[in-house]
């Protein structure tokens, strides 16, 4: 008995191996995956159904504590008894987290909920993918369509940085978010006489998150075994699978960079190279089948040499005969154009650069650069000090003493050594009572003549007053005891 699938969208019943709503193209999952909405899986509560995908079910959730909106991807229940299936999931949550390219989604949690279901947690889009942008228009503008296999390939190309190979790519997995532009474009307008060039703000454009690492293949394995390990075993799409993919041998980068050249050649065609009623039927056409040139396959299509010959080396059957790294793609898609360019590369158009479109001047690098000579500190130097001029105190010392403050002070005299005994130091600061007297000044030492009355005999003489009037001060009446309060 066939199993019962539903629409998450409109609830319709399909049974296998039916993948889609025939009303409305919405993926269909098993029952179970409906009865989750409004439950929550550790820190979030899980809302509606977004997608379903191969391995799992990607929900819209929301953070329970902060309200944050997130998307959280279940593993089908038909994968938790499978062999390798748990270990191959969370391959997935680790070669997104371990990427970290602002293309390609983030991976913030993982966990395991008590009913044994396995999840991750990712950042929310909000937008559209590719395939759907390609059901509703067809085909993609050539200016567009080479500013988003940009951003994938240098997406691919950090990931084959880190030794993760997609093997899944296809429109599906490639997100388009709407953004604001910043940067000026130069489009050709066609004229009977000569053409013109406008040069306009470049409007939003589809900023690329790359989804869906469930097949990834770890080339630097280091994260232990799981499915995408194992010998001979196939995995992909059949439409986007390269013929090494097909034939089930190892795969490494340039795998990716055939199944983009797919992507490419659909989003100007609006078809693919190779279809068939059956799986094995698509397999065969990209292992023997010959792929049309996408200027033959659609004549009205606006697709220049470059673009033909760009498309049709990343579709080569041998993988030596590609261009051997991500890299490479990205240098050959600057000369993927018709009509409109960026600013920056307005002298790869013919006729911009005479009609007196100039590029802006490209920086080069700061290892390139020179070292800027720069000009000593020059510190302001202060202003001369204007003459000085007597004070009210200079006069006056000039009156009271006679000197003349135009002239330089006159040197002091020599020092002489005073004949006056010090007192002895003591090592406290003791009340001076009758208990405790005054020190008294020592004798001065003979042959030792003092002209001056130094502090030695100031303090003799302040002693002797003091025990002068001591002597004569009437002696006050003793104080009794306190009275009692």
């Amino acid at each position: 008995m066939s199993k019962v699938l539903v629409c998450a969208q409109c609830g319709r019943q399909f049974a296998e191996p039916a993948t889609r709503c025939s009303a409305d193209g919405s993926a269909l999952c098993g029952p179970e995956a409906l009865t989750r909405i409004g439950q929550a899986l550790g820190s979030y509560e899980l809302e509606k159904i977004e997608g379903v995908g191969g391995m799992g079910v990607v929900y819209r959730g929301r953070h329970v504590m902060l309200g944050k909106p997130v998307a959280v991807k279940v593993l089908h229940e038909r994968f938790l008894r499978r062999d390798g299936a748990v270990e191959q999931f969370l391959r997935e949550a680790q070669a997104a987290s371990r990427i970290r390219h602002p293309n390609i989604i983030d991976v913030t949690d993982f966990g395991i909920a008590p009913d044994g279901s396995v999840y991750f947690v990712m950042e929310y889009l909000e937008g559209i993918s590719l395939e759907d942008v390609l059901a509703r228009d067809g085909r993609v503008p050539l200016f567009n369509a080479v500013n988003i296999v940009r951003q994938v390939a240098r997406a691919l190309a950090a990931a084959h940085d880190e030794g993760i190979v997609h093997r899944d790519l296809k429109p599906e997995n490639i997100y388009l978010i709407s953004r604001e532009g910043r940067r000026r474009v130069v489009r050709r307008v066609a004229d009977q006489g000569a053409p013109t060039f406008v040069v306009e703000q470049e409007g939003n454009f589809d900023f690329v998150k790359l989804l869906d690492f469930g097949v990834a293949k770890f080339t630097l394995d280091d994260v232990g075994p799981g499915m995408s390990t194992r010998a001979g075993m196939i995995f992909g799409t059949p439409h986007y699978m390269s013929p090494e993919q097909a034939r089930g041998e190892m795969v490494d980068g340039r795998s990716d960079i055939y199944a983009l050249g797919i992507v490419f050649y659909e989003m100007l065609t609006s078809v693919v190279p190779f279809d068939g009623e059956a799986a094995l039927d698509i397999l065969n056409g990209h292992v023997y089948g010959e792929v049309i040139p996408p200027r033959q396959r659609c004549p009205s299509a606006p697709i220049d040499e470059n673009t033909d010959s760009t498309i049709m080396r990343c579709l080569e059957k041998a993988p030596d005969r590609r261009y051997q790294t991500m890299w490479e793609l990205v240098d050959a898609l600057q000369e993927c154009f018709t009509d409109q360019v960026f600013l920056r590369d307005a002298h790869r158009l013919p006729g911009a650069v005479e009609a007196g479109i100039v590029p802006p001047p490209v920086p080069p690098p700061l290892s390139a650069q020179p070292p800027v000579a720069r000009a000593p500190l020059q510190l302001p130097t202060a202003p001369p000090l204007a003459p000085r001029r007597s004070g009210i105190t200079d006069e006056l010392s000039e009156l009271f003493s006679g000197r003349d403050f135009s002239e330089p002070p006159p040197s002091p005299p020599p020092s002489r050594e005073l004949a006056v005994p010090l007192l002895k130091p003591k090592p406290g600061r003791e009340r001076i009572t009758e208990e405790n007297p005054p020190p008294v000044a020592e004798e001065p030492s003979p042959g030792r003549t003092s002209t001056s009355p130094g502090l030695g005999v100031l303090a003799n003489s302040m002693i002797e007053s003091y025990e002068e009037k001591r002597k004569t001060a009437p002696h006050a009446p003793a104080k009794g005891p306190k009275p009692p309060r």
